[in-house]
């Protein structure tokens, strides 16, 4: 139940009100639960009233379709419903790291002090996960009735990015969970849901599976037809029992989705009166803003940052694959820009336009029904504490996160410094795009050639020979090039050497230094830049390298006049940026 935005919703309750009472709702998520069962005994009840009714009659070939029929749709009802085999239930969360009092008593003891002040008890288990998110569970047995084991999960994400105060409202907001007993329920609610999604899907897997073997059917039967001097046969649109029972349990399991995520809602509302009276309406308002935030700063940072050198097979430091979130954030712009986000004004949902089926409100209710409460005179601090300072050894913690959530692909990549990481990523980048090249140039002298300066001369010797389209025949070709010949051939040719030569080229200037690929926090991930003149020489140098006859002078001196520096030395003509 996390303290996050979702999907559109039903208008919520006004600030004042709270969810349902626990009685209420375990008979709403028990009478769904029993429901359907009972659904499934109605449709086997129906299936038998209508076998007797077949059976007082005359006995005719049409009786004996009827039962037939009639065990086919029982048989589906007993093999989705009381034999399919379901799915786990989930109760071990989402994967991350379990943190124990002795290795992080500041959070553990803060926790406490908070459920303290809500008056509940403070979880079993606090788990560090990946994003933006909080949630909390409970294993709770007998329905609900005993209560059992309580968990936090906390994203590393919002310790990284919150200041404390706001953490306390994400905290008050889930441990309002707990006070209100919402988690009780969670698992009843989650075995519905688990029983009506399997069953839906596993019916109309079937019937799409039954749909296809019928058309593969008719259209083999067509065929012989077609084959025999016939006209084929006129195909009729059937549909199994699979079919129809996945329209009455997908009505179920809609009515069971609007009940059940109405609750929800309300559950929502009365959490954030809880952070409210923990960290103050001002703050829970402003944490609800920067969350959303904070996740859309999240996924450009692990999609442009964390990840620029997986193709590459390269990784940041240990410990910064999550962790260089907060350098992200420590700079000025990306800063200022988080901070405009979050004070953007929320978009407005119309009525009509809210889905019944989304399980939290509108962000903007939440926050209209917060700015209603009373002011409390609570003013924001200054400055403003970080939530990671309640962590001990953070860089050790994020470092083990790692371990306990990525893959075995992931942690088999080799770490590089973040200095390192464009540069390296963008010479691995240039190396296998310029493989077929290299392994032309290797086909067609017999001696093995890899990138760089080195390689790149002795292919420029090769052109100087006349070897432009013999080495140009052993490069991979496009579809639209392999069906074309003569003229049309040779210049697909001469593009596809022309595009691989620049990337050796922009190799061989990488390696020398000539060509920087900078880590930029500030606007796109990689400034890429180079001197102006090679900028502006570079395409013209290597047009007239796979000219007729080639003249690679141009661009050897390009290279030359870049070697005489080493690579990353910060000297040589003002950087401009790269084409």
């Amino acid at each position: 139940m996390p303290l996050r935005p979702a999907g559109p919703a039903a208008p919520g309750p006004a600030a004042g009100r709270g969810a349902p009472g626990a009685s209420l709702r375990a008979a709403l998520a028990l009478g769904l639960l029993l429901g359907f069962y009972l659904l499934a005994l109605a449709l086997l009840v129906a299936v038998a009233a209508l076998d007797v009714v077949l059976a007082r009659g005359t006995f005719t070939v049409v009786t004996v379709e009827g039962w037939l029929g009639s065990l086919a749709v029982a048989w589906c009802v007993l093999r989705v419903v009381a034999l399919g085999r379901r799915p786990g239930e989930g109760r071990e969360g989402p994967p991350g790291l379990s943190l124990t009092p002795r290795e992080q008593p500041e959070l553990w003891e803060h926790v406490r002090r908070l459920a303290e002040r809500v008056d509940t008890r403070p979880p079993a288990e606090i788990r560090i996960v990946p994003g933006a998110v909080a949630m909390v569970r409970e294993d709770a047995r007998w329905l609900g009735l005993v209560p059992g084991e309580r968990r936090l999960f906390l994203g590393v994400t919002l310790l990284l990015g919150l200041p404390e105060a706001e953490l306390d409202a994400v905290l008050g907001h889930e441990l309002g969970h707990y006070a209100h007993h919402d988690t009780r329920l969670g698992h009843v609610v989650a075995a519905l849901r688990g029983r009506l999604a399997h069953t839906v899907g596993t019916l109309r897997e079937r019937a799409a599976r039954e749909e296809a073997k019928e058309r593969a059917e008719f259209a083999a039967k067509a065929a012989r037809r077609r084959a025999e001097g016939r006209p084929p046969p006129k195909r009729g649109r059937t549909q199994g029992p699979d079919h129809y029972l996945a329209l009455v349990f997908t009505a179920y399991a809609k009515l069971c989705l609007r009940l059940t995520e109405a609750v929800s809602r309300r559950q929502e509302y009365a959490a954030d009166l809880v952070a409210a009276r923990i960290a103050g309406p001002a703050t829970t308002a402003a944490a609800l803003r920067r969350v959303p935030a904070l996740e859309a700063a999240d996924e450009l940072y692990l999609n442009q940052y964390a990840l620029m050198g997986w193709d590459a097979g390269l990784l940041p430091p240990e410990g910064q694959f999550y962790g260089g979130f907060a350098l992200l954030l420590a700079d000025d712009m990306r800063r200022a820009q988080l901070t405009a986000l979050a004070r953007e004004p929320l978009p407005e949902e119309p009525g009509e336009d809210r889905s019944p089926y989304a399980s939290h409100p509108p962000t903007a209710d939440r926050i209209r029904a917060l700015e209603s409460l009373p002011d409390d005179g609570r003013a924001p601090a200054f400055p403003r504490r970080p939530a990671a300072t309640l962590l001990r050894t953070p860089d050790r913690l994020l470092a083990d996160l790692e371990q306990a959530t990525l893959s075995t692909e992931a942690l088999s990549k080799r770490r590089v410094p973040w200095a390192e990481l464009p540069w390296q990523a963008r010479r691995e980048t240039s190396a296998r795009e310029a493989a077929p090249l290299l392994a032309a140039m290797a086909e067609l002298t017999g001696a093995p050639a890899a990138p760089g300066v080195i390689a790149l001369h002795h292919l420029l010797d090769l052109l100087d020979h006349g070897l432009l389209h013999e080495l140009a025949a052993r490069l991979p070709r496009s579809e639209q090039a392999a069906h074309s010949s003569g003229r049309a051939a040779r210049e697909f040719a001469r593009t596809a050497f022309r595009s691989a030569l620049r990337q050796l080229a922009l190799g061989a200037a990488l390696e020398t230094g000539l060509c920087r690929w900078e880590l930029c926090w500030a606007g796109p991930p990689v400034r890429q830049t180079a001197p102006a003149w090679f900028t502006e020489d570079l395409p013209t140098a290597l047009d007239r390298a796979v000219a007729e006859p080639a003249v690679t002078a141009p661009l050897r001196t390009l290279l030359l006049r870049g070697g005489a520096h080493g690579p990353l030395d910060g000297t040589g003509p003002t950087p401009h940026t790269l084409a």
